[in-house]
């Protein structure tokens, strides 16, 4: 990976071309989004890309860690050190999902995509790990403070949530309804809520 530009020009150069890359791969998948179309829409050159990335490996990786920033942004709760509800997390992936017209995830949307890149499927899965680390965190702040019992995993928990999530994500998006990320999410939080 190259390193990052060191001027604000640069900066917002090199992040509109992430965000364009991320709004076609996510529509279109990874397959799918020719550099070409990239340099279009974002109104770059292709000097400019390969300034910034070695190619579309490289945008790509870039991509799936800007997909998972917006991700932790809808879920502020994650990173609030005095959240202990899981609730209000739960509440904001509606809030995302809600957003988005119950469209698909953007980091779930490529799990499938990357199977035959050992790069991409790794950042992927570690992007992934990320994401239930800070699940985890949560879950340990509300067992500290009394609302899920202690002898809960904290780490099955979040994996749960998360795979609960990722789930009902997929059948709302089917369906164009929350009630399969609703249901899914509350179901788990019953089971371990006092």
């Amino acid at each position: 990976m190259r390193p990052e530009p060191t001027t604000s020009r640069g900066r917002r150069t090199r992040e509109k071309i992430v965000t364009t890359a991320a709004r076609l791969m996510h529509e279109r998948g990874i397959g799918g989004t020719p550099l070409e179309d990239v340099l279009a829409e974002s109104g770059t050159g292709k000097s400019q890309l390969y300034h910034y990335f070695g190619g579309k490996q490289e945008l790509a990786v870039a991509v799936l860690e800007h997909q998972l920033e917006r991700v932790l942004a809808a879920q502020p709760s994650l990173s609030d050190e005095e959240c202990t509800d899981l609730r209000r997390w739960r509440d904001e992936v509606l809030a995302a999902a809600d957003e988005s017209g119950y469209g698909n995830c953007p980091l779930g949307a490529f799990v499938g995509q990357v199977d035959d890149d050992t790069e991409l499927r790794t950042t992927l899965a570690r992007l992934f790990d990320r994401w239930q680390d800070a699940l985890t965190t949560l879950v340990r702040r509300a067992q500290a403070a009394g609302e899920i019992p202690a002898d809960v995993s904290a780490e099955h928990l979040a994996l749960t949530l998360l795979t609960a999530q990722q789930g009902g994500t997929t059948l709302s998006h089917l369906h164009g309804s929350p009630e399969a990320l609703a249901g899914s999410l509350d179901d788990v939080l019953a089971r371990v809520s006092r």
